[in-house]
């Protein structure tokens, strides 16, 4: 199991681990882990230009990417614009999305998912 990073309250009681925040070259990916409550399955969608990035030393936004076809790089989606996230009874789904990187000078961020608690100051860290 891995060591969360930030853990918030997520939708229908389900709990919501940031595990990863990581720049390789100029994409920064974030990894969600959402456990569902141990008597209640979940199911939620969200729409992938809901789901932001804040680059804490500049205030700048940064938006999910998408790739040369113009499909989010994010998974799992559902109708191509939306993401999909459900688990059964006290298991786990994990939930990615790459980002632009924000510069070098920049140690932490702030993400923030829909129908979850805002994750701040998360830790970046760098592939050399």
């Amino acid at each position: 199991m891995v060591t969360p990073i930030q853990t918030q309250q997520g939708p229908e009681g389900a709990r919501v681990d940031l595990t990863r925040a990581a720049v390789t070259g100029d994409i920064l990916t974030v990894q969600l882990s959402y456990t569902a409550a141990s008597d209640k399955s979940f199911s939620d969608y969200f729409r992938a230009d809901e789901v932001s990035v804040i680059d804490d030393a500049t205030s700048q936004r940064y938006g999910i990417l998408k790739d040369q076809t113009g499909a989010w790089l994010a998974a799992p989606l559902f109708v191509s614009h939306s993401i999909r996230v459900s688990a059964q009874k006290g298991e786990t789904a994990i939930v990615w999305m790459k980002f632009p990187a924000p510069p070098a000078t920049s140690r932490t961020v702030s993400v923030n998912v829909p129908k979850v608690g805002p994750f701040d100051g998360v830790p970046i860290s760098r592939q050399q």
